[in-house]
Protein backbone atom coordinates (compact mmCIF):
# COMPACT_ATOMS: atom_id res chain seq x y z
CA UNK A 1 0.00 0.00 0.00
CA UNK A 2 1.30 3.40 -1.02
CA UNK A 3 1.80 6.46 0.77
CA UNK A 4 -1.47 8.39 -0.87
CA UNK A 5 -3.71 4.80 -0.22
CA UNK A 6 -2.91 5.13 3.31
CA UNK A 7 -3.75 9.08 3.02
CA UNK A 8 -7.03 8.23 1.18
CA UNK A 9 -8.37 5.84 3.86
CA UNK A 10 -7.36 7.83 6.57
CA UNK A 11 -9.37 10.75 4.76
CA UNK A 12 -12.37 8.28 4.43
CA UNK A 13 -11.78 7.27 8.03
CA UNK A 14 -12.52 10.49 9.54
CA UNK A 15 -15.52 11.40 7.44
CA UNK A 16 -17.24 8.51 8.69
CA UNK A 17 -15.86 9.14 12.67
CA UNK A 18 -17.30 12.45 11.75
CA UNK A 19 -20.71 11.21 10.09
CA UNK A 20 -20.73 9.52 13.22
CA UNK A 21 -20.11 12.07 15.41
CA UNK A 22 -23.18 13.90 13.91
CA UNK A 23 -25.48 11.34 14.54
CA UNK A 24 -24.94 10.87 18.16
CA UNK A 25 -24.94 15.02 18.71
CA UNK A 26 -28.30 14.61 17.01
CA UNK A 27 -29.51 12.26 18.74
CA UNK A 28 -28.48 13.85 22.16
CA UNK A 29 -29.65 17.47 21.03
CA UNK A 30 -32.75 15.80 19.77
CA UNK A 31 -33.83 14.31 23.01
CA UNK A 32 -33.08 16.97 24.92
CA UNK A 33 -35.02 19.22 22.54
CA UNK A 34 -38.50 17.45 22.78
CA UNK A 35 -38.21 17.79 26.95
CA UNK A 36 -37.87 21.38 26.43
CA UNK A 37 -40.94 21.93 24.25
CA UNK A 38 -43.08 19.79 26.16
CA UNK A 39 -41.66 22.22 29.22
CA UNK A 40 -42.28 25.95 27.23
CA UNK A 41 -45.36 24.31 25.86
CA UNK A 42 -46.79 24.20 29.02
CA UNK A 43 -45.41 27.74 30.65
CA UNK A 44 -46.93 29.02 27.15
CA UNK A 45 -50.33 27.41 27.56
CA UNK A 46 -50.71 28.70 31.51
CA UNK A 47 -49.33 31.72 30.21
CA UNK A 48 -52.59 32.01 27.83
CA UNK A 49 -54.26 31.18 30.85
CA UNK A 50 -53.63 33.72 33.10
CA UNK A 51 -53.72 36.63 30.30
CA UNK A 52 -57.35 35.94 30.09
CA UNK A 53 -57.62 35.53 33.83
CA UNK A 54 -55.75 38.88 34.70
CA UNK A 55 -55.92 42.46 33.65
CA UNK A 56 -53.01 43.70 31.23
CA UNK A 57 -49.47 42.25 33.28
CA UNK A 58 -46.12 44.20 31.26
CA UNK A 59 -44.46 41.27 32.90
CA UNK A 60 -46.87 38.52 31.91
CA UNK A 61 -45.97 39.47 28.39
CA UNK A 62 -42.71 39.54 28.47
CA UNK A 63 -42.00 35.98 30.22
CA UNK A 64 -44.94 34.79 27.36
CA UNK A 65 -42.76 36.58 24.59
CA UNK A 66 -39.55 34.89 26.00
CA UNK A 67 -40.88 31.60 26.27
CA UNK A 68 -42.17 32.09 22.71
CA UNK A 69 -37.96 32.68 21.53
CA UNK A 70 -37.10 29.66 23.58
CA UNK A 71 -39.82 27.70 21.61
CA UNK A 72 -38.64 29.06 18.21
CA UNK A 73 -35.03 28.22 19.24
CA UNK A 74 -35.82 23.91 20.44
CA UNK A 75 -37.50 24.40 16.61
CA UNK A 76 -34.25 25.11 15.32
CA UNK A 77 -32.62 22.35 17.56
CA UNK A 78 -35.54 20.00 16.34
CA UNK A 79 -34.48 20.59 12.81
CA UNK A 80 -30.93 19.81 13.01
CA UNK A 81 -32.32 16.40 15.03
CA UNK A 82 -34.32 15.62 11.95
CA UNK A 83 -37.57 15.31 14.89
CA UNK A 84 -39.21 18.48 12.33
CA UNK A 85 -42.70 17.41 10.37
CA UNK A 86 -42.03 17.69 6.67
CA UNK A 87 -44.64 18.68 4.06
CA UNK A 88 -43.03 16.23 1.24
CA UNK A 89 -43.87 17.12 -2.72
CA UNK A 90 -42.30 16.67 -6.31
CA UNK A 91 -40.53 19.92 -7.09
CA UNK A 92 -38.55 20.91 -9.80
CA UNK A 93 -35.36 22.07 -7.89
CA UNK A 94 -33.59 24.00 -10.55
CA UNK A 95 -36.71 26.49 -10.91
CA UNK A 96 -37.68 26.32 -7.15
CA UNK A 97 -33.65 27.52 -6.26
CA UNK A 98 -34.13 30.16 -8.90
CA UNK A 99 -36.93 32.14 -7.50
CA UNK A 100 -36.09 31.37 -3.84
CA UNK A 101 -32.69 33.16 -4.98
CA UNK A 102 -34.81 36.19 -6.75
CA UNK A 103 -35.77 36.71 -3.03
CA UNK A 104 -33.01 36.08 -0.86
CA UNK A 105 -30.63 38.07 -3.16
CA UNK A 106 -32.61 41.26 -2.12
CA UNK A 107 -31.30 40.64 1.63
CA UNK A 108 -27.88 41.10 0.04
CA UNK A 109 -25.50 43.71 0.06
CA UNK A 110 -25.13 45.50 -3.58
CA UNK A 111 -21.14 44.68 -3.36
CA UNK A 112 -22.38 40.43 -3.86
CA UNK A 113 -22.43 39.69 -6.97
CA UNK A 114 -24.61 36.59 -7.51
CA UNK A 115 -24.31 34.17 -10.37
CA UNK A 116 -26.71 31.27 -11.33
CA UNK A 117 -26.78 28.67 -13.76
CA UNK A 118 -28.79 25.47 -13.91
CA UNK A 119 -28.88 22.04 -16.23
CA UNK A 120 -31.70 22.82 -19.18
CA UNK A 121 -34.07 19.60 -17.76
CA UNK A 122 -34.43 20.68 -14.29
CA UNK A 123 -34.15 17.02 -12.01
CA UNK A 124 -36.96 16.79 -9.61
CA UNK A 125 -36.98 15.89 -6.07
CA UNK A 126 -38.91 15.14 -3.18
CA UNK A 127 -39.11 18.02 -0.62
CA UNK A 128 -40.68 20.47 1.88
CA UNK A 129 -40.54 23.58 -0.07
CA UNK A 130 -40.52 25.76 3.43
CA UNK A 131 -37.21 23.59 4.54
CA UNK A 132 -35.80 24.00 1.58
CA UNK A 133 -36.08 27.95 1.73
CA UNK A 134 -34.98 27.68 5.41
CA UNK A 135 -31.60 25.92 3.84
CA UNK A 136 -31.00 27.99 1.04
CA UNK A 137 -31.20 30.66 3.70
CA UNK A 138 -28.92 29.91 6.19
CA UNK A 139 -26.33 28.81 3.44
CA UNK A 140 -26.50 32.20 1.59
CA UNK A 141 -26.24 33.87 4.96
CA UNK A 142 -23.31 32.37 5.70
CA UNK A 143 -21.62 32.92 2.07
CA UNK A 144 -22.85 36.57 2.55
CA UNK A 145 -21.51 37.07 6.39
CA UNK A 146 -18.11 35.52 4.40
CA UNK A 147 -17.58 38.52 2.32
CA UNK A 148 -18.20 41.42 4.44
CA UNK A 149 -15.94 43.71 1.99
CA UNK A 150 -17.33 42.35 -1.71
CA UNK A 151 -17.52 39.15 -3.49
CA UNK A 152 -19.13 36.76 -6.07
CA UNK A 153 -21.88 34.28 -4.85
CA UNK A 154 -22.47 31.77 -7.72
CA UNK A 155 -25.54 29.15 -7.50
CA UNK A 156 -25.64 25.95 -9.49
CA UNK A 157 -28.44 23.39 -9.43
CA UNK A 158 -27.34 20.14 -11.54
CA UNK A 159 -28.51 16.28 -12.00
CA UNK A 160 -25.91 14.50 -10.17
CA UNK A 161 -25.04 10.47 -9.99
CA UNK A 162 -23.48 9.68 -6.85
CA UNK A 163 -21.75 5.57 -6.87
CA UNK A 164 -19.14 3.35 -5.04
CA UNK A 165 -16.69 5.58 -7.16
CA UNK A 166 -17.18 7.79 -5.54
CA UNK A 167 -16.66 6.81 -1.43
CA UNK A 168 -13.05 8.10 -1.55
CA UNK A 169 -14.22 11.78 -1.53
CA UNK A 170 -17.94 11.26 -0.52
CA UNK A 171 -17.91 8.71 2.11
CA UNK A 172 -21.21 8.42 3.92
CA UNK A 173 -23.14 8.34 0.47
CA UNK A 174 -25.86 6.40 -1.05
CA UNK A 175 -25.37 5.37 -4.44
CA UNK A 176 -28.08 6.71 -6.35
CA UNK A 177 -29.44 9.72 -8.10
CA UNK A 178 -29.50 13.12 -7.10
CA UNK A 179 -29.82 17.28 -7.70
CA UNK A 180 -27.32 19.08 -6.43
CA UNK A 181 -27.10 22.56 -5.44
CA UNK A 182 -23.88 24.44 -5.15
CA UNK A 183 -23.33 27.71 -3.49
CA UNK A 184 -19.72 28.99 -4.10
CA UNK A 185 -18.54 32.44 -2.29
CA UNK A 186 -15.56 34.15 -2.36
CA UNK A 187 -14.97 35.05 0.95
CA UNK A 188 -12.64 34.60 4.28
CA UNK A 189 -13.01 30.92 3.80
CA UNK A 190 -12.69 27.99 7.01
CA UNK A 191 -9.22 25.98 8.09
CA UNK A 192 -9.59 22.56 8.54
CA UNK A 193 -10.71 22.98 12.47
CA UNK A 194 -13.34 25.24 11.60
CA UNK A 195 -14.64 22.50 9.01
CA UNK A 196 -14.66 19.50 11.28
CA UNK A 197 -17.15 21.69 13.52
CA UNK A 198 -19.14 23.85 11.18
CA UNK A 199 -22.64 21.59 11.54
CA UNK A 200 -22.26 21.40 15.38
CA UNK A 201 -25.13 23.23 17.11
CA UNK A 202 -23.95 26.90 18.67
CA UNK A 203 -20.51 26.65 17.17
CA UNK A 204 -19.71 29.74 15.89
CA UNK A 205 -16.79 31.86 14.76
CA UNK A 206 -18.86 35.38 14.99
CA UNK A 207 -18.33 37.85 17.84
CA UNK A 208 -20.65 37.48 21.23
CA UNK A 209 -23.76 38.35 20.69
CA UNK A 210 -23.67 38.27 16.82
CA UNK A 211 -25.51 34.87 15.66
CA UNK A 212 -26.50 31.68 17.39
CA UNK A 213 -24.78 29.09 15.59
CA UNK A 214 -27.27 27.03 14.74
CA UNK A 215 -27.78 28.28 11.00
CA UNK A 216 -25.84 25.70 9.50
CA UNK A 217 -26.33 22.96 11.86
CA UNK A 218 -30.02 23.40 10.88
CA UNK A 219 -29.41 23.17 7.50
CA UNK A 220 -27.36 20.09 8.06
CA UNK A 221 -30.40 18.97 10.12
CA UNK A 222 -32.98 19.48 7.47
CA UNK A 223 -30.95 18.09 4.42
CA UNK A 224 -30.68 14.99 6.27
CA UNK A 225 -33.81 14.70 7.59
CA UNK A 226 -34.54 14.32 3.09
CA UNK A 227 -32.01 11.49 2.85
CA UNK A 228 -29.35 14.00 1.25
CA UNK A 229 -26.12 15.21 2.11
CA UNK A 230 -24.74 18.37 2.99
CA UNK A 231 -20.50 19.08 1.98
CA UNK A 232 -18.74 21.90 2.60
CA UNK A 233 -15.41 22.49 0.53
CA UNK A 234 -12.84 25.45 1.79
CA UNK A 235 -9.17 26.71 1.69
CA UNK A 236 -8.83 29.89 3.73
CA UNK A 237 -8.61 33.01 1.50
CA UNK A 238 -10.02 31.47 -1.18
CA UNK A 239 -13.75 30.76 0.15
CA UNK A 240 -16.24 28.09 0.51
CA UNK A 241 -18.47 26.16 -1.76
CA UNK A 242 -21.51 24.40 0.46
CA UNK A 243 -22.95 21.22 -1.83
CA UNK A 244 -26.33 19.75 -1.09
CA UNK A 245 -27.06 16.75 -2.40
CA UNK A 246 -31.41 16.03 -2.68
CA UNK A 247 -32.33 12.37 -3.50
CA UNK A 248 -33.69 12.58 -7.35
CA UNK A 249 -37.20 11.27 -8.01
CA UNK A 250 -36.93 8.40 -10.42
CA UNK A 251 -38.87 9.27 -13.58
CA UNK A 252 -42.19 7.07 -14.24
CA UNK A 253 -40.83 5.84 -17.64
CA UNK A 254 -37.48 5.19 -16.44
CA UNK A 255 -36.75 1.08 -16.10
CA UNK A 256 -34.80 -0.50 -13.82
CA UNK A 257 -32.55 -1.15 -16.97
CA UNK A 258 -31.96 1.99 -17.64
CA UNK A 259 -31.17 2.86 -14.15
CA UNK A 260 -28.51 0.21 -13.74
CA UNK A 261 -27.50 1.47 -17.18
CA UNK A 262 -26.30 4.71 -15.60
CA UNK A 263 -23.80 3.66 -13.13
CA UNK A 264 -21.63 2.51 -16.10
CA UNK A 265 -18.58 5.12 -15.86
CA UNK A 266 -17.08 6.13 -18.92
CA UNK A 267 -13.54 5.59 -19.98
CA UNK A 268 -10.44 5.54 -22.20
CA UNK A 269 -7.08 4.73 -22.38
CA UNK A 270 -5.41 8.28 -22.85
CA UNK A 271 -2.50 9.71 -21.19
CA UNK A 272 -3.79 12.51 -18.67
CA UNK A 273 -1.99 14.79 -16.48
CA UNK A 274 -3.24 15.73 -13.25
CA UNK A 275 -2.37 18.83 -11.20
CA UNK A 276 -3.75 18.93 -7.86
CA UNK A 277 -2.16 20.29 -4.50
CA UNK A 278 -4.83 18.78 -1.99
CA UNK A 279 -3.63 15.00 -1.55
CA UNK A 280 -7.03 14.21 -0.88
CA UNK A 281 -8.62 15.95 -4.30
CA UNK A 282 -5.58 14.11 -5.93
CA UNK A 283 -5.25 11.01 -4.89
CA UNK A 284 -9.46 10.56 -5.28
CA UNK A 285 -9.22 11.32 -8.83
CA UNK A 286 -5.77 9.85 -9.59
CA UNK A 287 -7.77 6.34 -8.92
CA UNK A 288 -10.89 7.28 -10.41
CA UNK A 289 -9.18 7.63 -13.83
CA UNK A 290 -7.15 4.54 -13.62
CA UNK A 291 -9.87 2.66 -12.85
CA UNK A 292 -11.62 3.22 -15.73
CA UNK A 293 -8.13 2.75 -18.00
CA UNK A 294 -6.39 6.32 -18.08
CA UNK A 295 -3.08 6.15 -17.47
CA UNK A 296 -2.36 9.15 -15.26
CA UNK A 297 0.40 11.41 -14.45
CA UNK A 298 0.65 13.70 -11.09
CA UNK A 299 1.90 16.74 -9.79
CA UNK A 300 1.45 18.58 -6.66
CA UNK A 301 2.01 22.26 -8.08
CA UNK A 302 1.64 24.18 -10.81
CA UNK A 303 5.03 24.53 -11.53
CA UNK A 304 5.73 20.64 -11.56
CA UNK A 305 2.46 20.26 -13.28
CA UNK A 306 4.21 22.67 -16.39
CA UNK A 307 7.49 20.87 -15.95
CA UNK A 308 5.17 17.08 -16.39
CA UNK A 309 3.52 18.89 -19.61
CA UNK A 310 6.61 19.79 -21.44
CA UNK A 311 8.03 15.71 -20.57
CA UNK A 312 4.86 13.61 -21.62
CA UNK A 313 4.16 16.97 -24.55
CA UNK A 314 3.68 14.41 -27.32
CA UNK A 315 1.03 11.52 -25.97
CA UNK A 316 -0.59 14.15 -23.68
CA UNK A 317 -4.33 15.11 -24.98
CA UNK A 318 -5.48 16.50 -21.46
CA UNK A 319 -4.24 18.55 -18.67
CA UNK A 320 -7.21 18.32 -15.21
CA UNK A 321 -5.76 20.90 -12.83
CA UNK A 322 -7.00 22.95 -9.66
CA UNK A 323 -6.90 26.66 -9.93
CA UNK A 324 -5.54 27.92 -7.05
CA UNK A 325 -1.98 26.37 -6.29
CA UNK A 326 1.61 26.98 -4.89
CA UNK A 327 4.25 28.29 -6.78
CA UNK A 328 1.90 29.00 -10.20
CA UNK A 329 -1.81 29.06 -10.49
CA UNK A 330 -3.94 26.72 -12.80
CA UNK A 331 -5.04 29.55 -14.56
CA UNK A 332 -1.07 30.80 -15.08
CA UNK A 333 -0.24 27.14 -16.34
CA UNK A 334 -3.07 27.14 -19.02
CA UNK A 335 -1.77 30.31 -20.27
CA UNK A 336 1.81 28.77 -20.58
CA UNK A 337 0.59 25.19 -21.91
CA UNK A 338 -1.68 27.49 -24.53
CA UNK A 339 0.68 29.28 -25.87
CA UNK A 340 3.29 25.99 -26.28
CA UNK A 341 0.50 23.67 -27.25
CA UNK A 342 -2.76 24.73 -29.34
CA UNK A 343 -4.16 21.08 -29.26
CA UNK A 344 -4.34 20.15 -25.81
CA UNK A 345 -7.01 19.75 -23.83
CA UNK A 346 -7.67 21.68 -20.41
CA UNK A 347 -10.44 20.99 -17.35
CA UNK A 348 -10.59 23.15 -14.85
CA UNK A 349 -11.21 21.74 -10.92
CA UNK A 350 -12.17 24.39 -8.17
CA UNK A 351 -14.18 24.46 -5.06
CA UNK A 352 -14.55 28.08 -6.28
CA UNK A 353 -16.57 30.20 -8.82
CA UNK A 354 -14.22 31.85 -10.95
CA UNK A 355 -15.78 35.44 -12.38
CA UNK A 356 -12.97 35.61 -14.65
CA UNK A 357 -13.18 31.85 -16.03
CA UNK A 358 -16.20 32.14 -18.62
CA UNK A 359 -15.21 35.89 -19.72
CA UNK A 360 -11.15 34.84 -20.35
CA UNK A 361 -10.18 30.94 -20.61
CA UNK A 362 -13.93 29.34 -20.87
CA UNK A 363 -14.11 31.14 -24.35
CA UNK A 364 -11.82 28.23 -25.29
CA UNK A 365 -13.70 25.51 -26.95
CA UNK A 366 -11.16 22.96 -25.59
CA UNK A 367 -11.33 24.28 -21.76
CA UNK A 368 -14.29 23.00 -18.91
CA UNK A 369 -14.79 23.76 -15.86
CA UNK A 370 -15.93 21.22 -12.87
CA UNK A 371 -16.54 22.03 -9.33
CA UNK A 372 -15.86 20.89 -6.22
CA UNK A 373 -16.04 18.33 -4.66
CA UNK A 374 -17.10 16.93 -7.94
CA UNK A 375 -18.90 13.11 -8.47
CA UNK A 376 -17.27 10.61 -10.19
CA UNK A 377 -19.85 11.08 -13.13
CA UNK A 378 -19.02 14.69 -13.65
CA UNK A 379 -15.78 14.45 -13.99
CA UNK A 380 -15.70 11.38 -15.73
CA UNK A 381 -18.47 12.84 -18.09
CA UNK A 382 -16.37 16.42 -19.14
CA UNK A 383 -13.30 14.40 -19.58
CA UNK A 384 -14.45 11.84 -21.88
CA UNK A 385 -16.19 15.26 -23.63
CA UNK A 386 -13.18 17.31 -24.09
CA UNK A 387 -11.34 13.97 -25.13
CA UNK A 388 -13.36 13.46 -28.04
CA UNK A 389 -13.43 17.12 -29.42
CA UNK A 390 -12.42 17.54 -32.53
CA UNK A 391 -8.89 18.50 -33.20
CA UNK A 392 -8.27 22.01 -33.74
Amino acid sequence: MTADDVAAQLARERALKQAEKMETIGRLTGAIAQQFNELLTAILGRTAALAKALPANRDLDALKDTAQRGAELVQRLLGFSRHRVLDLQPLILAEFVRDALDVLRRGLPANIEVQFEADEEGGVVEADPAAVKQILLHLVTNARDAMPKAGTLHVEVRRARLGAADRPLHAWVEPGSYVSVALSDTGVGMDAQTLARVFEPFFTTKPVGVGTGLGMSMAYGLVKQHRGYLHIYSEVGQGTTAKVYFPALRDQGTSDLEAAADEGLPGGTETILLVEDDQTMRVAAQQLLSKVGYRVVTAVDGQQGLDAFRAHRADLPLVITDVVMPKLSGFDMYEVIRGESRGVRVLFMSGFPAPNFRKTVGQDPGVAFVTKPWTASELLAQVRRLLELPQA
